[in-house]
C-alpha cells in the first residue's frame, strides 16, 4: 500500500456511500466499496502519529452499481498518476485488458473491447459522450491522465448500463474537485528526450460545502527521434560495384512536433440536506505535425502535413439523495474546431495543396436519471438522456462537404432483485432513437452468486443485445456517404469469477470472464465507383467475437514500510469475420478482423520502500493483421512485440513543501517496433519529473 493513503470501505444497504479521508496525509483517498462494513485503516507518513489524526467525513451520493451486474473494471488515482506524463491510452495499454492501438506519443490513439473495433467504444467524460459524432471514435492520446480522477471499464453488455452503442464496450471517465477544506496546489515539471517539456498544474480550494479545482496541463516536443528503418534496404558495393551486403538504415522521425494544452475547471457546492450543484469545463487546445511513413521514398523539400483541433467541453449537474431515492440531472455542450492541412513546396514559390479539410462539430446534451430503493432488496432505475448534433464539413481541394444535423435519445429501465445476501437478479431494457429511427427493444440480464463468503469468490453471468448506429460520415461523407445504412446489432454473453482475499499483510485478487458476442451488419468501407476511386460503407460483416479475460493482483505489506504490489491481465480474443464481403476474390471469410490481436497481455508491478518506489510495466501484442485476408508478410501484418518501461520515484518531504522526484524510462530494451503499420517508434527514452506541493498554513 502506498505512503499517506488511507482506505476506508464505509458502504450503507441503503447506498449512499461515505468518504473518510486523513488530514495529515499527502495522498489522495480512495474509496472502497464494501457492502455493510465501516472499517478504517490509515497509512500515514513516517513519525506521524496515527492516534491524533484527524479523521474528517464527508458525504458521496450517487447509485452504487452492484459489483455482480456484468464486468467492470475500475482504475484509481493511483493507476492514473502512475507517471504522470501519459495519456490515458497508455494507461489502458498496462493497467486493462483492453487493445490499445496508437501511432506514438501525441498521435491518433484508439481503445477497444474483446475483438470489437475502436468505433464499438462508448466514452463518457461525467456523463456526456464524447466521441466524435463523425467517425464515431475517441482519440485517447488528447485525454491526459493527470485530467482523470477515475475511470470504469464496463465491458460488452455492462456498457447498457451508461449508454447504448457500445457493442465492445465502454469507458466512463470523472473528474471533480478535491475532498479537503482550505487551499492546496501541485505542480510538476518534467523534462525529457526529444527536447520534450511537460507541465502539470492543479489548484485546489474548498470551504464549507463549496469546492473548486483548477488543472493545466502542457506538453511540447520537436518529438525528431532516430530509429532503425527495417522497412528499408540499403546496399553496400565492393570496388567493383558488386552488391556485397545489404543494411537497414538510420533515419529521423522528420515532421513529429506537437503541442497540446488543457484546462479543466471543476465546481460544486453541496448543501447539508444532501443537494449537489457541479459544474465542469474542460477545453483541448492541439497542433500536430503527422510524420512521414516508413515506406515513403519521396524525395518532397519543405511540406505541411498537420492537424489543429480545439474542443471546448461543460457538463452542468445537479442530483439529491433522501432516504430511499436518488435523483440526477445533468446538461451539457461541446463543440469542436477540426483542420487538416497537406501541401508541399512545387518550387518557384508556389505550394500544392492536396488537402485542406475543415469540420466544425456542435453537441447538445441533457440527462436525467432517478433510483428508488425498496426493502433493502429492490432497486428501480430510470434514465432518459437526449443528444444533439450538428456537423458542418468541407474540403477546400474537392469542394466538397456536407452540413448535417442528428438528434438521439434513448430511455433506460432497471430492476434489481437480491432476495438473500447471496443471489442478485437484475433485468433491464433500452429503447433507443438515432435521428428518426427507433431501435427494437434492448434487454439485459445479470444475475450473480456468492459462492465463497469467507474468499469473496462471486460467479456471475450475463446476456444482452444491443445496437450502434451509424456515425455521420458512415452516412453523409463525400464522396462514398451511404444514407441508407442499417444498425449493427448483436447479442453478447458472458459467464466469470471473481474473488478477493485479505490475510494480515498479503492480498489475493483475481477475476475472469468467458465471452461471446455475435455482431451483424458489421459496417465496412469499400472501394467503389466506376474506377473504385473510393471508398462507401455498407453491412456485409457478421462478425462473431469471443474469448477470454484473465486478471489477478497481488499486494505484500512486508513491514518497515516495505510493500509489494503486482497487477496482471491476459485476453484471448479471436474475432472471425464469418461471412466476408461476398465480393470476387474475396479470401477474408473465416480470418481474424484487422488490426485485432489474438492475444494481450500486460504487468504492472511496484516496490516501495519508504519513501522509495520502483514501478515496472509491461505489455505485450500478437501479430495483428492489416489484410482481411491475413497475409503475414512485412506489408500484410504488424509483427508481434514487448514493451518495458521502468519508472523509478523518490518523495521528500520538508516543512514548507513536498517534493517528489522521478525518472521514467520507456522502452527500456530499446526495441525496434510498430504499433501501425509503417509508423516509426521511437527507442529508449527519458523524461525526469519535478514535483512541487507546498504546504500552506
Amino acid at each position: 500500500m502506498s505512503r499517506g493513503l488511507l482506505l476506508v470501505p464505509v458502504t450503507g444497504r441503503d447506498g449512499m456511500r461515505g468518504l473518510l479521508y486523513c488530514m495529515r496525509c499527502i495522498a489522495a483517498a480512495v474509496l472502497v466499496l464494501q457492502e455493510g462494513a465501516a472499517l478504517c485503516r490509515t497509512y500515514c507518513l513516517p513519525g506521524t502519529d496515527s492516534s491524533s489524526t484527524q479523521i474528517v467525513a464527508a458525504s458521496v451520493y450517487g447509485y452504487r452499481t452492484a459489483a455482480w451486474k456484468g464486468v467492470r473494471t475500475s482504475l484509481d488515482s493511483l493507476s492514473l498518476k502512475e507517471n504522470i506524463s501519459m495519456s490515458l491510452a497508455d494507461v489502458l495499454a498496462y493497467n486493462s485488458s483492453l487493445f490499445v492501438k496508437q501511432s506514438g506519443r501525441a498521435a491518433f490513439s484508439t481503445v477497444s473491447f474483446r475483438g470489437t473495433s475502436p468505433s464499438h467504444t462508448q466514452v463518457l467524460w461525467n456523463g456526456m459522450k464524447i466521441n466524435s459524432p463523425m467517425p464515431g471514435m475517441a482519440d485517447f492520446s488528447l485525454i491526459p491522465s493527470f485530467l482523470t480522477d477515475r475511470a470504469d471499464l464496463l465491458h460488452g453488455g455492462s456498457a447498457l448500463q451508461e449508454v447504448s452503442g457500445g457493442l465492445g464496450g465502454a469507458v466512463l471517465l470523472y473528474t471533480g474537485t478535491g475532498a479537503a477544506d482550505g487551499f492546496s496546489t501541485q505542480f510538476v515539471q518534467g523534462i525529457g528526450s526529444f527536447l520534450t517539456v511537460d507541465d502539470f498544474l492543479r489548484m485546489d480550494y474548498g470551504s464549507g460545502g463549496f469546492s473548486v479545482s483548477l488543472r493545466a496541463v502542457f506538453s511540447y516536443s520537436p518529438n525528431r527521434f532516430r530509429y532503425v528503418n527495417t522497412k528499408k534496404n540499403e546496399n553496400v558495393y565492393d570496388d567493383d560495384m558488386n552488391i556485397i551486403s545489404t543494411f537497414h538504415p538510420e533515419e529521423y522521425n522528420e515532421n513529429g512536433k506537437y503541442r497540446d494544452g488543457h484546462l479543466l475547471l471543476d465546481a460544486s457546492y453541496r448543501t447539508a440536506s444532501g443537494d449537489r450543484l457541479g459544474l465542469s469545463v474542460w477545453y483541448t487546445g492541439s497542433y500536430r505535425q503527422l510524420p512521414k511513413l516508413m515506406v515513403d521514398y519521396s524525395d518532397v523539400g519543405d511540406f505541411v502535413n498537420d492537424q489543429d483541433e480545439n474542443t471546448l467541453r461543460a457538463v452542468a449537474s445537479y442530483s439529491r439523495s433522501s432516504g430511499m431515492a436518488d435523483i440526477s440531472v445533468s446538461a451539457g455542450y461541446a463543440n469542436t474546431l477540426f483542420r487538416y492541412d497537406h501541401a508541399f513546396d512545387a518550387g518557384n514559390g508556389h505550394w500544392s495543396q492536396m488537402t485542406g479539410a475543415s469540420a466544425r462539430t456542435d453537441t447538445f446534451f441533457l440527462r436525467g436519471g432517478a433510483v428508488w430503493r425498496f426493502s433493502g432488496r429492490w432497486a428501480l432505475r430510470t434514465d432518459v438522456s437526449a443528444y444533439l448534433y450538428n456537423v458542418h464539413s468541407s474540403e477546400a481541394v474537392s469542394r466538397q462537404g456536407y452540413d448535417a444535423a442528428r438528434p438521439d435519445a434513448g430511455v433506460y429501465v432497471s430492476l434489481d432483485w437480491k432476495p438473500s445476501g447471496r443471489l442478485g437478479l437484475s433485468l433491464s431494457m433500452r429503447e433507443e432513437l438515432a435521428g428518426r429511427v427507433l431501435s427494437l427493444p434492448v434487454p439485459a440480464f445479470n444475475a450473480g452468486f456468492l459462492l465463497w463468503r469467507d474468499a469473496g469468490l462471486h460467479v456471475k453471468a450475463s446476456v444482452s443485445r444491443n445496437y450502434r448506429y451509424p456515425t455521420l460520415n458512415d452516412m453523409y461523407f463525400l464522396p462514398g456517404g451511404n444514407p441508407e445504412l442499417k444498425p449493427e446489432s448483436g447479442f453478447s454473453y458472458d459467464a466469470g469469477y471473481s474473488f478477493s482475499k485479505t490475510w494480515d499483510n498479503v492480498s489475493l485478487s483475481g477475476e475472469g470472464t468467458w465471452f461471446d458476442s455475435r455482431i451483424n451488419g458489421w459496417i465496412l468501407w469499400l472501394p467503389y465507383g466506376t474506377g473504385k476511386n473510393y471508398y462507401t460503407p455498407v453491412n456485409l460483416q457478421a462478425v462473431h467475437a469471443y474469448g477470454v479475460e484473465q486478471k489477478a493482483g497481488f499486494s505484500l505489506d512486508a513491514g518497515r514500510g516495505l510493500s509489494v504490489d503486482i497487477d496482471g491481465n491476459y485476453t484471448w480474443s479471436p474475432s472471425i469475420n464469418v461471412s466476408g464481403t461476398g465480393r470476387k476474390g474475396d479470401t477474408s471469410a473465416g480470418k481474424q478482423l484487422v488490426y485485432v490481436p489474438v492475444h494481450s497481455a500486460s504487468l504492472v508491478a511496484a516496490l516501495t520502500f519508504r519513501s522509495w518506489t520502483l514501478l515496472y510495466k509491461w505489455c505485450w501484442y500478437s501479430r495483428r493483421y492489416v489484410m482481411s485476408s491475413n497475409e503475414s508478410g512485412p506489408s500484410g501484418s504488424v509483427p508481434p512485440y514487448f514493451m518495458n518501461d521502468v519508472t523509478v520515484s523518490k518523495g521528500l518531504e520538508f516543512r514548507r513543501a513536498g517534493i517528489s522526484l522521478s525518472l521514467a524510462v520507456r522502452n527500456l530494451f530499446n526495441e525496434s517496433y510498430e504499433t501501425v503499420l509503417s509508423r516509426p517508434m521511437p527507442g529508449i527514452n527519458f523524461e525526469f519529473f519535478l514535483g512541487i506541493t507546498p504546504k500552506w498554513k
